[in-house]
């Protein structure tokens, strides 16, 4: 550590946080600071080589002087600090913890890089909008308290609430406070200043009607400090970044107005401009409230939770059912099949199992639990089915949030919001030429009073906050209509990939055909019941379709002890049942040097080999879904649709109705799926994948829209964009053109908003229009956009159908 010395000066700034030493200055070599708490964060980013900090932003690091050191020993009781964890095995730990203090994009890049400052901190992660940071750690070198200890040393304090009730302050207060305020002061000068509205003398000539100007200026005061606190702290936070928002114009017409209208006051003996400052702040504030409300209610983790009906297949008396995540409690007692995702931390009841983490930590290696051992929720079991017993409630938020992650990996930001945020970028810097241009015009040509009203109406009438609202009001609206039909989209930039979508592939088993419906036969020698009990254990691990039909159609016999559990995706099934060695799947995969030949037929076939030698196959033939027909009818006119099948081309001829033959393909493995779509998308096609969700997992997330169609909502993976129910999937056009249709709505909505601000401002530059209406307008616009969003969702929801599927169950 450098040496220091202190020193008493003013008007010299920190080298680490930017603010100036007003009450003393910490030299240490050529770096100046304005408290040890700062220097001390500096020497620990110059030290750990990531002085490249300070160039993210202008000085984006955040003072110390005022922070007190906080204690956070309460992090030493073991129990509490792994109920904060959202995961733990035997070498690593993931938290999310709630920063406050991140405000730039130097927040962020230094908190992601706290590998460099603990080696024992494997990777973090930020949720700018959230202010969140999720972190994973080696919990054997370095524990949570000393985690958030260093969060707490870099000026990034961790609020963790003791208090859970805390949580459910109202986070509308403080906008309440300031709409009271201003709306207040706008009542009372508007009161103040109607004797020279009307031109009368209702005082008598008393000279009481003097002091109204001064009780204008006294009531301007807190309007100025307290309700337009938060667009200062905006535009300042903006101006440090050198970048401009749409909160500096309006903060420089507050501005204006406040000063000339003390300037009328106190130096030409006038009423000011009080009342139209007062109204203008209540409008923005309520614009600025509704918008509040509006995106709150649009907070798609929420919208996830509230109508996604995650299922899961817990036992009662011996017997299977299928119930919704909400109804899940402690101590219940789940089924999870192999693929499956852990609904929640649970205990083991079987003897051992091998879960994959890789949704939760990135880590792909399987671990292995054995009995009683904690499985943490976001886990996916790989191998034979298991009992859990459940510990703590599920969190449908937390699996819509890795849900929602991978989206983040493998999708790039939909196009209509990037263009939407790049015409706000120019937006401002137009907008505030406009208002000095149009200001300077009537300051020459006509009057001070026109060139004010003038530049402050401007600035106040234009804003992109409809622009903005378009895309998530219109698109979350319709996330919630699909929703209601049994068709789940993970977010509003899904449904822009949906309504681009030029090309569709399909899946055949579980897909076109019914999972559960399907006539089975053996062919072959029929095995013992010791043999067939066996078979029927090993095909209960799998959620493959052909594995639930041909276990259903089995007479039912107790689970079997098995191991060596291994399933093949596209291949097949191997395990070991009270010792016996068992393969099944495709002919390929089970046939041995002895052979086995059959002839090949319009159905599916699953083979069967014991101890190496082929005993038969099932064979299965499907049943096409009803009204598969007409699905097929109506897409081929518009989409080029495709069929990729691990199966047979058994089913080549009904098919080749809808689909040409040079797009059946079958016989296919998952690999060969993936890079079939990849060679389509090279093509330029955008393409929707339709598979199953689970053994079509690469090619619903190599696709630009990955649907996964399944009966019932246990078969949630990360993979896909969207879950469809099967009783559903007829609807798929009429999905398709709503997608499309409510795409259309965001546009309609975009030229609303641009009508808006030339029609706006072409009243405004022409000093037709004074800043209050402007203020009442500037809300009116948004309020517009959500109302045609709404409405517009809505009607062609009506039109197509849509809200005949309110009681939609599982």
């Amino acid at each position: 550590m450098s040496q220091a010395t202190t020193i008493k000066k003013n008007e010299i700034t920190c080298q680490h946080c930017g603010e100036q030493c007003d009450e003393q200055v910490i030299q240490a070599g050529e770096n100046t600071f304005c408290c040890e708490g700062c220097k001390l964060v500096f020497e620990l980013i110059k030290e750990n080589d990531l002085t490249n900090f300070y160039c993210v932003a202008e000085n984006p690091g955040i003072s110390r002087k005022k922070s007190g050191k906080q204690s956070f020993q309460f992090l030493k009781d073991e129990a509490f600090a792994d109920s904060l964890l959202d995961f733990k095995n035997e070498s690593i730990s993931k938290v999310r913890l709630y920063i406050p203090a991140i405000h730039c994009s130097a927040c962020v890049w230094l908190l992601e890089k706290l590998y460099k400052l603990n080696p024992a901190i494997q990777s973090s992660r930020v949720d700018f909008n959230k202010k969140s940071v999720s972190i994973s750690f080696n919990h054997q070198e370095v524990s949570l308290l000393e985690v958030v200890n260093l969060l707490d040393s870099l000026a990034y304090t961790p609020d963790i609430q003791l208090d859970k009730k805390s949580e459910k302050a109202n986070p509308y207060r403080r906008i309440w406070l300031q709409l009271g305020v201003a709306g207040f002061a706008f009542g009372n000068s508007m009161l103040f200043s109607l004797p020279e509205y009307f031109g009368m003398d209702i005082f008598n000539g008393s000279g009481v009607e003097r002091i109204f100007p001064y009780l204008n200026a006294l009531l301007a005061l807190p309007v100025l400090l307290f309700s337009a606190q938060d667009y200062y702290k905006s535009s300042w936070g903006a101006i440090k970044q050198k970048q401009i928002n749409m909160d500096v114009p309006i903060s420089m017409g507050i501005i204006t107005l406040f000063t000339y209208s003390y300037y009328l006051i106190f130096f030409k003996s006038g009423l000011g401009y009080i009342d139209s400052l007062s109204g203008l702040l209540f409008f923005l504030l309520l614009g600025k409230f509704y918008q509040q409300k509006t995106f709150d209610h649009l907070r798609f983790d929420r919208d996830v939770k509230s109508f996604f009906p995650l299922s899961v297949a817990r036992i009662v008396k011996n017997k299977e059912e299928q119930i919704l995540l909400n109804n899940i409690l402690p101590l219940d007692i789940l089924r999870i099949r192999n693929e499956e995702i852990i609904p929640a931390d649970s205990l083991l009841l079987s003897d051992e199992a091998l879960i994959d983490y890789s949704f939760v930590t990135g880590e792909s290696i399987p671990e292995t639990k054995q009995k009683v051992e904690l499985i943490y929720a976001g886990g996916r079991l790989k191998g034979s089915s298991i009992l859990v017993q459940v510990k703590k409630r599920p969190s449908q938020s937390y699996l819509s949030q890795l849900w929602d992650d991978e989206s983040i990996q493998h999708h790039a930001k939909a196009q209509v919001q990037n263009t939407a945020d790049s015409i706000s970028k120019y937006f401002t810097a137009v907008v505030l030429i406009i208002a000095f241009t149009s200001g300077a015009y009537w300051l020459f040509a006509g009057t001070t009073e026109q060139a004010l009203l003038t530049f402050t109406s401007v600035l106040i009438i234009a804003c992109p906050c409809a622009l903005a609202l378009a895309t998530p009001v219109t698109l979350g609206t319709a996330m919630r209509v699909l929703g209601k039909n049994g068709f789940y989209v993970k977010n509003t930039q899904s449904i822009e990939q949906l309504s681009g979508i030029d090309s569709i592939v399909f899946d055949k088993t579980g897909t076109l055909t019914y999972p559960d419906k399907a006539e089975v036969s053996f062919i072959g020698e029929l095995p013992d019941h010791k043999i067939l009990a066996a078979i029927s254990s090993i095909f209960n691990q799998s959620k493959h379709p052909l594995s639930r039909i041909i276990h259903h159609w089995l007479p039912y016999y107790p689970q079997q002890n098995i191991t060596d559990f291994k399933e093949i995706a596209g291949q097949g099934i191997s395990a070991t049942v009270n010792g016996i060695q068992v393969k099944l799947g495709k002919q390929t995969f089970v046939e041995d040097s002895r052979g086995y030949f059959t002839k090949e037929n319009n159905n599916s076939v699953v083979f069967v080999a014991v101890e190496g030698q082929i005993l038969g196959h099932f064979s299965i033939k499907h049943v096409f879904r009803n009204g598969l027909a007409s699905l097929l009818d109506a897409l081929k006119q518009k989409f080029n649709l495709h069929l990729l099948s691990g199966d047979n081309a058994n089913e080549a001829s009904y098919l080749s109705q809808w689909i040409t033959k040079d797009k059946l393909h079958f016989q296919q493995l998952p690999g060969q799926k993936k890079e079939f779509i990849q060679k389509l998308q090279e093509e330029g096609h955008k393409v929707m994948m339709a598979g199953d969700g689970l053994n079509d997992s690469g090619a619903l997330m190599k696709s630009d829209f990955g649907l996964a169609v399944t009966e019932s909502t246990s078969q949630f993976s990360p993979a896909c964009d969207a879950i469809l129910l099967g009783k559903q999937f007829s609807e798929l056009p009429r999905f398709m053109r709503f997608a499309r249709l409510s795409y259309y709505i965001v546009i309609a909505g975009f030229l609303l908003s641009f009508t808006y601000n030339i029609v706006g401002l072409s009243f405004a530059v022409q000093a037709a229009l004074s800043p209050v209406v402007a203020a009442i307008l500037m809300p009116l616009s948004s309020f517009s956009v959500v109302l045609l969003g709404t409405l517009g969702v809505n009607y062609f929801a009506k039109k197509e159908g849509l809200f005949e599927n309110k009681n939609l169950k599982l």
